[in-house]
């Protein structure tokens, strides 16, 4: 009887085992999928940075924004 209840648990336990290992083989395989599309994002990041910036500069100059663009309304003092 004793023995029974242990193979029993056992058999359970090495089903659960297995379900286990598989999940993990799974997310293994998607873990593996993110960690190479965050490369090549990093990648394309470092593509699209300007030579200035890779250089060392640490800033890229961006014109000021024209003024004659948008003129706020004036308030009516009549």
């Amino acid at each position: 009887m004793y023995r029974a209840s242990n193979l029993n648990s056992i058999k359970i336990l090495t089903k659960e085992l297995e379900e286990v290992k598989l999940k993990k083989y799974g997310l293994d395989g998607k873990l593996a999928g993110l960690l190479k599309a965050s490369k090549n994002l990093d990648h394309l990041i470092e593509s699209q940075r300007s030579e200035q910036v890779k250089e060392g500069v640490g800033y890229n100059v961006v014109p000021p924004p024209a003024a004659d663009l948008y003129l706020s309304p004036k308030k009516d003092l009549s």
